[in-house]
């Protein structure tokens, strides 16, 4: 006999017994052909034997096969769902641990230091080695992939990208713009999670989850260096929370510096593995007619080309008589003369600074079927970077802008009369003369400088960051399993960035008004 049983019960267990029972050929086959898909649809075919009795006065024992559900709510989504369903593996760290690390300074101090996390991306980053984004920013870069493949949420929703994009192109959060110090957990979706979130989720999800519900006071503060005094690190905040069973109010303020640290600080990166051929004074190309015709000493060459530098100190006052020549180039790597050392200029670790704030409330208008809630939080963070001052390479380099230095005397006729460019092949005016340059010809072509009588370049950023959320909620509807959730947010990051640098053009600005330029 079959016998169906109720299939409403929730997370029941499938049970099936199987009967031995004859039949003929024909009558099998029709049974397979018909039966078959009942076997799946019933809970048993047969009846299983009654529960004992419970003893008097205890509690009535559940329904077979019948289990609790606690409902929790999946990170990124409002689906719920029982606690023993998920497949993808979600790593938290809670606030207790961030502090114990002693790297809460920064959310990416912290993060850097995890195995799941592309290490080469997750720092702030100089101008030198931004494989994980724009100067400035610091990005997640989980297994590896791209910081466009990481998806970064906060509280569960989206916040506004960074104005710049990953080297993929793709757009990516900037931690320096999240109030580090609000942020109570972090959870770590180690995964894959394009499908529910769609493709910047490719390597996984990172949730950060701000305080809502603090109650009490804290005043942190901390301060670090290094043993050289180079690279002093502060920072402190103020959290704080009131509230009752009805309204909580939670706030936060916060101030971070860390000092620049330059490569030349460091023994390991006071000195680069090569030293540049673009060198202050300039590698310069002549003709040996021009210098033979200037009195410097003729290097004799193949190509009619040599090389001349001025010595050091000189300001470009130096005659033709007190350079010094070779068939190559003078200052360079293994040469007569080392060339550029560009880290004794340059940051290996820009300066910054961050402050901001954050503020969450929430208030019940009908206990849990109607709540009111909202935060908001306002971050400024700076960077400055410094880099060697800028390097011309070629002066004369296919697809570039043209680079030269006007002879000591306008040329008669516009005509060069030791050889060497001419004034329509550089672009530049057939009257124009530097009495600086003590060879009566055009520089150009293989020539290469660096212009440190400009500076270094300068790369400040700042990113204003701001994000408010409200909304409605409730829980326990209908029967005690139904709930809602309808917010609004707003999210904007504004990108500011100065980049302070003289470009080639001020170098032939320089050098056609008859001043020194070598």
């Amino acid at each position: 006999m079959l016998r169906l049983q109720n299939l409403t019960k929730p997370m029941e267990k499938l049970m099936i017994k199987n009967v031995p029972i004859k039949f003929g050929l024909l009558r099998i086959a029709l049974v397979v052909s018909v039966g078959f898909p009942l076997l799946f649809a019933s809970n048993a075919l047969a009846q299983n034997p009654p529960p004992p009795p419970p003893p008097p006065g205890a509690a009535p024992a559940p329904a077979p096969g019948a289990a609790e559900v606690e409902r929790v709510i999946v990170t990124g989504s409002n689906i719920p769902t029982a606690e023993e369903v998920g497949a993808n593996p979600v790593f938290s760290l809670n606030r207790d641990l961030m502090n114990k690390s002693g790297q809460g300074g920064t959310t990416e101090s912290l993060l850097k230091s995890q195995p799941v996390f592309g290490a080469s991306s997750v720092p702030v980053q100089n101008n030198s080695t931004g494989q994980g984004g724009p100067a400035g920013t610091a990005s997640i870069s989980l297994r590896g992939f791209d910081p466009g493949a990481s998806l970064v949420l906060i509280d569960g929703r989206r916040v506004a990208p960074y104005p710049g994009a990953a080297n993929s192109g793709a757009g990516f959060v900037d931690l320096t713009t999240v109030p580090v110090a609000a942020i109570q957990s972090i959870e770590i979706l180690k995964d894959g999670a394009s499908t529910t979130y769609g493709a910047d989720a490719v390597a996984g999800v990172v949730n950060l989850k701000l305080y809502k519900d603090y109650r009490g006071a804290q005043v942190t503060g901390q301060y670090g260096n290094t043993l050289d005094k180079d690279a002093a690190e502060w920072f402190g905040d103020v959290l704080f929370g009131v509230g009752d069973d009805k309204t909580s109010i939670t706030g936060n303020m916060f101030f971070y510096h860390h000092d620049s640290m330059f490569a030349k600080d460091r023994g390991n990166t006071a000195v680069p593995p090569f030293l540049s051929s673009n060198t202050s004074p300039f590698n310069l190309q002549l003709t040996n007619a021009a210098v033979a015709a200037a009195g410097g000493t003729v290097v004799p060459t193949v190509s009619g080309l040599q090389f001349a530098t001025p010595p050091d100190f000189t300001n470009g006052l130096a005659p033709a008589s007190d350079f010094i020549f070779n068939s190559a180039r003078i200052r360079a790597p293994f040469s007569i003369l080392p060339g550029f050392n560009f880290n004794a200029f340059q940051t290996s670790f820009p300066e910054q600074e961050r402050w901001g704030g954050y503020a969450a409330f929430e208030t019940k208008i009908c206990d849990d079927q109607l709540r009111i809630y909202g935060d908001f939080y306002y971050v400024d963070g700076k960077t400055h970077d410094e880099l060697a001052p800028n390097a011309t390479g070629d002066f004369e380099t296919p697809g570039s802008f043209v680079i030269s230095i006007p002879p000591k005397t306008a040329f008669v006729g516009g005509v060069p009369p030791f050889g060497g460019p001419t004034p329509a092949e550089v672009g530049i005016s057939p009257t124009a003369f530097n009495p600086f340059n003590p060879f009566e010809q055009i520089i150009s072509g293989g020539s290469r400088a660096r212009l440190a009588d400009f500076g270094n370049r300068l790369i400040d950023n700042e990113n204003i960051a701001e994000r408010f959320t409200v909304g409605v909620k409730g829980d326990k509807l209908f029967n005690g399993t139904w709930g809602y959730d309808a917010g609004f947010m707003y999210s904007q990051i504004q990108q500011i960035s100065q980049i302070s640098g003289r470009q080639w053009s001020a170098l032939r600005a320089h050098s056609e008004r008859g001043r020194p330029a070598l």
